[in-house]
């Protein structure tokens, strides 16, 4: 299963993004991308990181991403900046300098220049002026196993220490897949913690009888946060 989606996913890359010496036995493949606005944090950053290693009698995949949208801390700042009257497209020459700008940093003014003239709009600035302050971060993990677990998909739930200095202990899924979500005030924001558990007994018939006699389980852990700035 975990071969078919590394030759979908083409070559390999061995930098990772947040490297960890218990990781150096896989294979690992990395993934960043970045929206610039102004000329410190960018709007929008994305970070994904694929590791599958051997796992007792199967293998097991890793799957990392954080997504990162600055609002406060880089959109906010790049308005207040500039007049956004004045903001325009950079011109554009044949052998000119700005023919090195990226579809990236196009993409970070377009977004500039689209949202300083919607806030020209009493209803939209009033709708848009509380989320200008808030910076969002998602963190995605996700384990997959055709190992043969005793305790199936709660075996391989992401960051379980983590979890329960948080208080937050997830029961085991039984006879259906077990989803459950908390959420609650930190510090100057706001965050929500969501898991996931899934064993081969919850996959539709079809999938279960072509995986054979191979076990299968997945766990997946997501937690967004709110950061008011």
């Amino acid at each position: 299963m975990f071969e078919r989606l590394r030759r979908l996913t083409g070559k390999k890359n061995n930098k990772s993004i947040a490297p960890n010496p218990a990781d150096d036995q896989g294979d690992h493949l990395t993934l960043a991308a970045e929206i610039p606005i102004g000329q410190d944090q960018p709007l929008w950053r994305v970070q994904l990181q694929m590791i599958t290693e051997p796992h007792a009698d199967g293998e097991r995949l890793r799957l990392r991403a954080h997504v990162q949208t600055n609002f406060a801390s880089a959109l906010r700042p790049a308005l207040q900046a500039a007049n956004p009257s004045r903001i325009e497209r950079p011109a554009l020459s044949h052998g000119s300098k700005n023919t090195a700008l990226t579809l990236a940093q196009r993409a970070g003014g377009l977004a500039q220049r689209m949202t300083a003239q919607a806030l020209k709009i009493p209803a939209i600035r009033t709708m848009a002026e509380p989320l200008l302050k808030l910076d969002l971060n998602t963190w995605i993990e996700i384990q997959a196993s055709t190992a043969s677990l005793a305790e199936g998909s709660h075996d391989l739930l992401p960051q379980q220490d983590k979890l329960a200095a948080l208080g937050i202990r997830p029961k085991r899924a039984e006879d259906q897949p077990m989803a459950e979500s908390w959420a609650g005030e930190v510090g100057d924001g706001f965050a929500q913690v969501s898991v996931l558990q899934i064993d081969k007994k919850h996959l539709p018939a079809s999938l279960r009888k072509s995986l054979g006699t191979q076990a299968f389980s997945l766990a997946a852990a997501i937690v967004n946060t709110a950061q008011q700035r």
